[in-house]
């Protein structure tokens, strides 16, 4: 979301999913280094996809598009890669993925934040209950406390929230009757390089 300084490095773990009576945990690692002081590049692990026989990782660039100042919001873009491999079949997708984040930084420590994401299916004849779907949206919001080491989040998202979700036999929370609302939780322990 705000690109890391120039040389930093920080590790992650986030736990948290879309809400059917509690957040479903759904779990990743990543990795994230501060290029320059307007670009990172990112890296990550979905842990929780092995219990479906699935790897899932991400991959990607968070470009700083605005500083922020005061209460004037900064604002930042991300291009992501998300390589999903079906380990049963040996099926492989690629899913893009681009993200805006606007985002405020309060007495140095204080981070609110909200944003737009979106996964983009171009599969070859993706179809989604007889109906295909190029994009998946989320709207999300959040804050981060970020201490001179450890950095830690909650975030609420809108996940999908352009169509109406059938998940059989799981009654999930939804806004207005599209998508599904999610609770994710992060820490992550910043390194700098000297």
């Amino acid at each position: 979301m705000k690109p890391l300084a120039k040389g930093e490095t920080r590790v992650a773990v986030d736990l948290g999913g879309p809400v059917v009576g509690f957040p479903i945990p759904m779990s990743s690692i990543s990795a994230a280094y501060g290029a320059s002081e307007k670009l990172s590049v990112f890296g990550g692990f979905h842990a929780t996809t092995l219990a479906y026989n699935a790897l899932q990782f991400d991959a990607g660039v968070n470009c700083s598009l605005l500083e922020t100042n005061k209460w004037k919001p900064g604002i930042s873009g991300s291009l992501i890669l998300n390589p999903i491999i079906d380990l049963r079949v040996g099926n492989s997708s690629i899913f893009p993925e681009t993200a805006f984040n606007f985002y405020w930084l309060l007495k140095d420590r204080h981070v609110p934040f909200i944003g737009l994401t979106n996964w983009y299916d171009i599969a070859k004849g993706a179809v989604e209950l007889e109906k295909g779907k190029l994009m998946h949206p989320a709207l999300y919001l959040g804050y981060n406390y970020e201490g001179a080491k450890w950095i830690f989040g909650i975030e609420a998202k809108w996940l999908n929230f352009n169509k109406t979700l059938m998940i059989p036999q799981v009654e999930h929370t939804s806004i207005g009757g599209k998508g599904a609302a999610g609770v994710y939780f992060k820490a992550a322990y910043r390194i700098f390089k000297k």
